[in-house]
């Protein structure tokens, strides 16, 4: 299995089981500039959740990827020794509801049977509970093999309330990052403070990956050969009409149910408490 390796192999083998790995990265310099970027390509920041991905303007895109990478890079550098940093997009999540981020696991970018792929994720504010920090489900990243693309439902989506029971809030500093597996189960908060949350993501694969592309067309999953930057230069719609197909599946991508999910992720039954033959007969009789 080819794996991005930390310099350190304690954080590699916690990379490796338990799905993530914070890191000391930045600087308040850094942060700094970084913030000062995005203010550059940002007068006004969209109400809710915001990427930088979703700028039609794909040349913007790609300055604002390029600016942020150039500082990353060498800091990153100074942690792993065979990380390939792909592009970068900006996030905010401005105060209210409408910033909630559902549960899910992101896009694959590899086939995961042969290699991982990760984000790296940095907060360029502090973040907590209360601004809407990652939440995370510790080792979810190796519990199942799973196809995620754009359109394609996320397997646990209709259980998130009873996934999120499990799940643990990243509290972490401004310039602190976590760099976690594309297959790790996640999700975020609302925004219930006054400003805005920003931070800076990018994609990190082990050295001279292959790439692919998943999404449903009719019905059916199609599986592309992909490349590094197209999602950084393109948008996923253009896949049919730049990528070169595969194969195709049905798709057969059903959810998980509560009973399941105990058993897969947490190894133990369902804490989903049944009603007992008591409170059952009683409900039958006054119903």
């Amino acid at each position: 299995m080819r794996r991005v390796e930390f310099n350190e192999s304690e954080k590699t083998d916690k990379l490796w089981e338990d799905g993530f790995v914070v890191l000391p990265l930045l600087s308040a310099d850094k942060v700094n500039d970084l913030l000062n970027i995005f203010n550059h390509f940002h007068s006004n920041v969209p109400e809710g959740f915001y990427a930088s991905t979703h700028i039609k303007d794909i040349e913007r895109r790609r300055e604002m990827s390029e600016e942020a990478s150039n500082i990353i890079e060498p800091e990153l550098k100074k942690w792993i020794n065979n990380g390939w940093l792909l592009g970068g997009a900006f996030i905010s999540k401005s105060p209210g509801e409408k910033g909630i981020l559902p549960l899910h696991q992101d896009w694959n970018l590899v086939d995961e049977t042969e290699t991982r792929s990760y984000n790296l994720w940095i907060p360029l504010v502090d973040v907590n509970e209360e601004n809407g920090a990652m939440r995370i489900l510790p080792k979810s990243h190796s519990k199942q093999d799973t196809i995620r693309g754009p359109q394609i439902p996320p397997i646990m989506y209709s259980i998130s309330e009873e996934v999120d029971k499990n799940m643990s809030s990243l509290n972490m500093k401004a310039g602190e990052a976590v760099l976690y597996d594309h297959a790790l189960w996640h999700s975020s908060p609302a925004n219930m403070t006054s400003e805005n949350r920003i931070a800076l993501v990018l994609g990190v694969v082990p050295k001279d990956s292959k790439f692919i592309h998943y999404q449903i067309d009719n019905d059916q999953i199609v599986e592309y050969e992909s490349s590094p930057d197209f999602l950084l230069k393109h948008n996923w719609e253009d896949a049919k009409s730049l990528l070169s197909m595969k194969k195709k599946t049905p798709s057969t991508i059903e959810q998980l149910s509560k009973d399941e999910f105990y058993q897969i992720y947490l190894n133990r039954k369902s804490e989903i408490k049944k009603p007992s033959f008591i409170s059952t007969l009683l409900n039958k009789l006054f119903k």
